[in-house]
């Protein structure tokens, strides 16, 4: 960072000595390197970027800017000897003396890097009148509508900011921090340890951001980068999120004196706090049974998700000691359960402003049932129709039928049609438990619920009288029990008796012809 110029005697110096000297410091500073641990270019006093790879206001990170009303009669400031330490103050329109600093625009940045949370400040003012004396005031909370005039009541919290921004014509400005108490503004930290500061003062400079004038004129300009983490403002373990900031000027350099013109405040996002996302996802997607997962979490207490849905939990303090778990339900099993940043969900670790998603992967356990259908001599039987869990399937070439895609639970199996040619040996209805997660493909046949069939016998006796009208014959068809099979009995001169579909056994036929 450039060396401050101190001096404690006055000394006449020629005006062409002066140009040399302001133009030695400003090569100086555009020639020193960046703030340690980050990329912006907050001490070459312009907006562009000088290092290709680095930042400035024309792509500065997180970049926010706040315009002042326009210049003249309808301008807003502060008046009635508002001053720092007064969280009431009263806004006045076109109120500003002329010897006074008019601002024009301020800007806004900021960024997590390894080094630290870095603060970014700019500003630029309407003339060059008066000392250049602006306090940034970072508030926790959004403030109330500066834009219209009358009392107002300032929202402050313990912990609020106030960075002072000082010029006096030559040398570095000087940057000095400040926090809120809960009633006042606490002494002034010196801020050069861990900031870095310039103004235009070599001359214009482009400025392309919006609304701004461009180029913008000698000493109208300046910036600050600031790293917030080396200032303490961000205590490690500790959740620290500014989301408002406005700009306005001193009467003198003298902190007790009036505040006058100032930009209203504008939405800022600066936070060390850390975010835990939790995520569920199921396989099969999407969940056909649309199952509810509940979740344990010491950083949110108890909820719970369902396939494609996401819990988040922001404001956390940065540490290692978050643990989330879920209850499995039945019929479900927990496959993967991890966080983005490699955390174990039980020991999920955050870093400042950091986001963390876990993932927790149920796969839904479900099982099948396949049947196998056979000859009661062995051979497989394609064709036969089984109705598993209320499902209609026919067995293939290789005998088997299979529906998969089941849940955990007890399902009706039966043999509701035969194949051709046999019959059914079994027609009740099996119940069978379904508890092994596993597909139709995981089965093999020798797994299968087996069935058996048995193959049907069509017989046929018949008798004929070679004379007509000679004889008269009858046939009587019985099986091993002596029941009738078939048509049986016939009788006249050319009786039949068809029997089919006859189980493997022993039938007899008798004949009796014209006794």
């Amino acid at each position: 960072m450039p060396a401050r110029w101190k001096s404690r005697r006055r000394w006449w110096i020629p005006a062409s000595v002066l140009t040399i000297l302001a133009a030695c410091f400003i090569f100086v500073a555009g020639a020193s390197g960046n703030l340690t641990g980050s990329t912006f270019e907050g001490n070459d006093g312009n907006l562009v970027v000088n290092t290709p790879g680095n930042t400035d206001w024309v792509n500065a990170p997180n970049r926010v800017i706040g315009n002042d009303l326009p210049t003249g009669t309808g301008d807003n400031s502060f008046g009635q000897g508002d001053k720092e330490d007064d969280p009431l103050v009263h806004v006045g329109l076109g109120s500003i003396p002329n010897n006074k600093a008019d601002l024009a625009q301020f800007y806004v940045g900021s960024e997590q890097k390894a080094a630290g949370i870095f603060l970014y400040l700019g500003w630029t003012r309407a003339n060059q009148n008066g000392t250049v004396n602006f306090d940034f005031e970072i508030n926790q909370k959004q403030q109330p509508d500066l834009t219209t005039a009358g009392a107002k009541t300032l929202v402050r919290t313990t912990g609020d900011l106030l960075i002072n921004y000082l010029f006096q014509g030559q040398g570095t400005p000087t940057v000095a921090i400040r926090t809120w108490t809960g009633s006042a503004w606490s002494a002034p930290q010196d801020a050069s340890a861990f900031s870095e500061a310039a103004i235009n003062s070599g001359g214009a400079v482009a400025n392309p951001l919006p609304g701004a004038a461009n180029p913008t004129p000698i000493n109208q300009f300046g910036e600050t980068a600031i790293n917030l983490t080396a200032a303490g403002v961000f205590p490690p373990g500790v959740c620290e999120a500014f989301g408002s900031a406005f700009v306005k000027s001193r009467s003198s350099t003298s902190f007790s004196s009036e505040i006058k013109d100032f930009i209203a405040p504008v939405h800022i996002n600066i936070a060390n706090c850390a975010t835990i996302v939790v995520k569920k996802v199921t396989v099969p997607s999407p969940d056909p049974t649309d199952t509810s997962f509940s979740f344990t979490s010491n950083f949110d207490g108890s909820f719970a998700l369902k396939n494609g849905e996401m819990h988040t939990k922001a404001g956390l303090n940065p540490g290692n000691a978050y643990s989330v778990s879920e209850t499995v339900p039945a019929n479900w099993a927990l496959t993967s359960f991890t966080c983005d940043d490699g955390s174990l969900p039980s020991a999920i670790d955050l870093g400042p402003g950091e986001t963390v998603t876990c993932t927790a992967t149920n796969t839904l356990q479900q099982g099948a049932i396949k049947v196998l259908k056979s000859s009661v001599k062995g051979q497989a039987l394609a064709g036969a129709v089984f109705s598993i869990a209320g499902q209609s399937v026919t067995t293939g070439a290789d005998g088997t039928a299979c529906v998969d895609h089941l849940n955990f639970g007890s399902y009706d199996v039966q043999e509701t049609a035969a194949p051709a040619g046999y019959s059914r040996d079994d027609t009740s209805v099996h119940s069978v438990a379904v508890n092994t997660n596993q597909t139709c493909a995981d089965i093999s046949a020798a797994q299968a619920l087996a069935f058996s069939d048995t193959p049907l016998t069509d017989i046929t006796a018949t008798a004929h009288s070679e004379a007509p009208g000679g004889t008269s014959s009858s046939i009587h068809c019985v099986d091993a029990s002596n029941a009738e099979q078939g048509n049986s009995p016939q009788s006249g001169e050319n009786p039949a008796v068809a029997a089919n579909g006859l189980k493997p056994g022993t039938y007899t036929c008798t004949i009796v012809v014209d006794p």
